[in-house]
C-alpha cells in the first residue's frame, strides 16, 4: 500500500517509514535507513475529503529491475505462519464467545477462494500497464495490458509451523528488505508453492504481545528486491497481516475492523472477523494495482499524495458483499471511472 494502509497494527516509534498515510495523526518514524519502506494501512485514520478529490494516476511501472506496474493476472497465496496456527488457538469475541483459529482460517480462505471474478475485484480491471506516465484511463490506448479478474485466484494455503519471533510486529516493520523476517517467510512460501511473479503472498501471524508506546497499523504490502547482490534472490509481492483482534492501545479490540460492519457475530465468523476481510482485501487490491516498491518508489497506480486505490477509501462506507454463498465485510476501492462520471469514487463493483 502506499501511505495510508487500511490495516493497522503496532509499529515501533523508531521504525523508519517513508510512506503517505491515511491521515497523519500519528508520528511517523524516519525512513531514510530503509532500502524499501513498506506501504502501511494505519488504524484510526479514515478517508479524508482531500483523498476523494482526484484520480489515481499510472506512474510508469519502471522503478527498478523486474518492475511490473500492475499484476495483470492476480493470484494469492495465504501463509499462516507460526506454531499456534498448527496447534490451534482461540480468540474471544466482544461478548466473550470463543472462536477457533480454524474458523478464522476457514473465513479467510473462503474470502479469497471466491473473490476472483467478483464485482468487487472487477473495480481494479479498469487499470493497466504499458501506458504513458500520467494516464488516468486505459480505455482506447493501444497496447494497454489490463488487470484481469480471473476466478480461483487463491492458489495455495500453507500453515507453516515454524516459530514466529516474539517481536515480529516490531521486526516486521523496522527491518529493511535485506533481513526482514516477513520477506524471508514470503520467500520460503514462494519456494513451498513455486514462485508466481504475478501473485501476492500474504503472511499472517498469530497473537503477539504489543510493545507499549507503539502506533497501530493493521498490515502492509511491499515487494522484495536484491540490493547490490545482497538480500532476496528475486522479486515478489507480499503482505503482512499481524493478528488483528488485539486490544490495541487507544483503539481497543476493534481497532483493526472487528465488528466494523456486522455488529453481532455468527458461526461463520462475520462480525468478529470483519477486519480480516477488510484488511486483507485492502492489501490485496493495492498489491494488484501498485505492486512495485523499489527504494520506496511506487510506480503503479496512486494519486498525487501517493495514496493507492484502497487508501483513498479506507474505513469509508465499509459494507458486506456476497461471495460463494456467504457475505464478507469489505471496503470500497477507488474507481477513476466512477469519479470521472460524477459518482462517488469509492466503488464496490464495476
Amino acid at each position: 500500500m502506499s501511505g495510508r494502509k487500511l490495516l493497522r497494527l503496532a509499529v515501533a516509534l523508531a521504525v523508519a517509514v517513508a510512506v503517505g498515510c491515511v491521515g497523519a495523526s500519528m508520528a511517523r518514524p524516519d525512513t531514510s535507513t530503509l532500502t524499501n519502506p513498506k506501504h502501511f494501512f494505519w488504524a484510526g485514520q479514515t478517508t479524508s475529503a482531500d483523498s476523494l478529490s482526484n484520480d489515481i494516476v499510472y506512474h510508469g511501472g519502471s522503478a527498478g529491475p523486474d518492475a511490473i506496474g500492475v499484476e495483470t493476472t492476480p493470484a494469492v497465496y495465504l501463509v499462516y505462519w507460526g506454531t499456534e496456527w498448527a496447534t490451534g488457538f482461540t480468540t474471544n469475541d466482544t461478548d466473550g464467545r470463543p472462536y477457533s483459529s480454524k474458523t478464522l482460517q476457514s473465513y479467510l480462505n473462503a474470502f479469497f477462494t471466491n473473490v476472483g471474478g467478483s464485482p468487487w475485484a472487477a473495480v481494479q480491471t479498469q487499470y493497466c500497464r504499458n501506458v504513458p506516465v500520467g494516464t488516468t484511463s486505459c480505455a482506447g490506448i493501444p497496447g494497454a495490458q489490463f488487470i484481469t479478474n480471473p476466478r480461483r485466484q487463491l492458489k495455495g494455503v500453507w500453515t507453516d509451523p515454524t516459530p514466529v519471533p516474539a517481536d515480529i510486529v516490531t521486526l516486521g516493520l523496522a527491518q529493511n528488505l535485506v533481513d526482514d523476517p516477513i520477506a524471508m517467510e514470503a520467500m520460503r512460501a514462494s519456494a513451498h508453492f513455486a514462485y508466481d511473479p504475478q501473485a501476492t503472498y500474504i503472511v499472517l501471524t498469530p497473537p503477539r504481545t504489543i510493545a507499549t508506546g507503539q502506533p497501530v497499523y493493521c498490515g502492509y504490502h511491499t515487494q522484495t528486491t536484491s540490493i547490490n547482490g545482497l538480500g532476496n534472490p528475486y522479486r515478489l509481492q507480499y503482505a503482512f497481516i499481524p493478528f488483528l483482534n488485539m486490544d490495541w492501545p487507544v483503539f481497543g479490540a476493534d481497532g483493526c475492523g472487528m465488528h466494523n460492519v456486522n455488529a453481532t457475530s455468527n458461526a461463520f465468523g462475520n462480525g468478529i472477523f470483519d477486519g480480516y476481510s477488510i484488511v486483507t482485501g485492502h492489501e490485496y487490491s493495492e498489491a494488484v494495482t501498485d505492486p512495485d516498491n523499489f527504494s520506496s518508489i511506487q510506480d503503479g497506480w496512486n494519486d498525487d499524495t501517493t495514496s493507492e486505490n484502497a487508501d483513498k477509501c479506507a474505513w469509508y462506507h465499509d459494507q458486506n458483499i456476497a461471495l460463494g454463498g456467504h457475505h464478507f465485510a469489505v471496503q470500497p476501492t477507488w474507481s477513476n471511472e466512477a469519479y470521472d462520471a460524477g459518482k462517488d469514487g469509492c466503488a464496490v463493483s464495476r
